[in-house]
């Protein structure tokens, strides 16, 4: 994929049958919402005014053929008359580990945050607390990178086209900016609860969530793996893990209610520990002839 100069007009949409999307919300509408206001200011900041205007129209009549909203990135192809579809991407840049902590950590001060994405609602002063953790809901324009594969001169407008489609889109789905930003509502409500669980009791759980990196938790494919699934394929020791409380059901059971001086506990915890190192063991085996042709 290459950059685009973005200074010429823009060519007719393809009036070609098939899937298009159109854009159907009024344009000030988008300008003055939630969200979007500031996501079309930042496009309009990286390919110009007259791009977004001709993209505006592109994008009333079916320009844009699909969109793909997922982590970090937004795309789809868009066509012109008497041309192929040509991929366009918007790479957002995503919010780190670090900045996710800071937006938890003061979500969790206050239940109506995740009452409110749990509603599928966007809570008054969502912008403000991202900003104020130093990572805007949406990024800079500097944070992200549009481009055209086999991009020409005249292909700006394919960008804001895109652009207004993905502004309908979060028109219709607002939360969807935090996925695109690296994490799920969902995923966020979850991680709000935790905290205010572990700031609630003092204490640690036995199963906290473990948070894996996208990059991290990828692997082969179930079909590749139908002989060996159960073996760890990704860098589990790269994975941070929050202390473990260890035989944790035992210690909820508490003491045995059974008479005698024979202490059960003490055997179960020996028995779970043993099974423990005997699964860790089979799990750390080298693969077998079997195994190895699966």
């Amino acid at each position: 994929m290459s950059r685009v100069d973005v200074s010429s007009r823009a060519p007719r949409p393809s009036r070609r049958r098939g899937g298009r999307l159109k854009l159907k919300v009024d344009e000030q509408v988008l300008l003055d919402g939630r969200f979007t206001g500031d996501w079309l200011a930042v496009i309009e900041s990286i390919v110009g005014q007259q791009s977004m205007q001709e993209g505006l129209l592109a994008a009333r009549d079916g320009a844009v053929r699909t969109l793909n909203v997922e982590r970090g990135c937004i795309a789809g192809p868009v066509q012109a008359d008497g041309e192929p579809p040509r991929d366009v991407a918007m790479v957002l840049k995503q919010i780190d580990e670090s900045g996710w902590k800071r937006l938890i950590e003061a979500m969790a001060c206050e239940a109506v945050w995740a009452a409110k994405l749990l509603e599928g609602a966007v809570p008054e002063g969502l912008e403000d607390l991202f900003r104020g953790c130093g990572t805007p809901v949406i990024p800079e324009a500097s944070d992200i990178e549009a481009t055209v594969k086999d991009a020409g001169r005249r292909d700006g407008w394919r960008i804001a086209s895109l652009a207004w489609i993905a502004a309908e889109r979060m028109h219709r789905d607002p939360l969807a900016i935090l996925m695109v930003r690296g994490m799920p509502s969902e995923t966020l409500v979850e991680r709000i609860g935790h905290h205010r669980a572990l700031r609630s009791t003092e204490e640690s759980v036995a199963h906290p969530p473990v948070i894996i990196d996208t990059d991290l938790a990828t692997g082969p494919l179930l079909a590749d793996s139908m002989e060996t699934w159960w073996r760890p394929h990704a860098h589990v020791d790269r994975v941070d893990r929050e202390p473990h409380v260890r035989h944790a059901l035992l210690r909820r059971l508490g003491p045995s209610t059974l008479g005698g001086k024979f202490p059960l506990s003490g055997l179960l915890a020996t028995i779970y520990d043993e099974a423990a190192a005997e699964a860790a063991r089979l799990l750390d085996a080298p693969l077998g002839d079997e195994d190895a042709s699966g």
